[in-house]
């Protein structure tokens, strides 16, 4: 399992010309003294509006980290992808961003929502929670 840093920074280079720049980004602030890791994202529906594929985030990436010769770590985000679409993001990603717009406006199920309840009782009273 990864953990991130303390500080992250989710950057989207979605036409695969802004990684160097938003590198850049945080080498200026490493060197104010504050280490923050980049991770690139870039969504299933993005990669299909402008034509690219996930391992084009991995390479602009790269590339930028090598010309910069950044030494922190840094992540590839797949970004809003779904079951159906995990797979053409596994080869290049550290981690992945469960998209869960198919499950909006849809009820948990009574047992979920137990669970949640019986996991955080401090949210009790402080937020609604239906069937709780």
């Amino acid at each position: 399992m990864i953990k991130l840093s303390k500080y992250s920074l989710g950057v989207g280079d979605r036409f695969a010309q802004e990684a160097e720049a938003q590198l850049r980004a945080c080498v200026m602030a490493q060197a104010q003294g504050v280490d923050v890791i980049p991770v690139w994202n870039k969504s299933n529906r993005e990669h299909l509006i402008v034509g690219s594929e996930p391992p084009s985030v991995y390479a602009a990436a790269e590339a930028a980290v090598k010309k910069l010769g950044w030494k922190l770590p840094w992540h590839v985000d797949a970004d809003h992808i779904r079951l159906d679409t995990v797979d053409r993001f596994v080869s290049t990603s550290d981690f992945f961003t469960i998209d869960v717009a198919d499950s909006i406006g849809k009820p948990a199920a009574p047992a979920d929502v137990r669970a949640l309840a019986d996991r955080h009782p401090e949210l009790i009273g402080r937020i609604s929670i239906p069937g709780v």
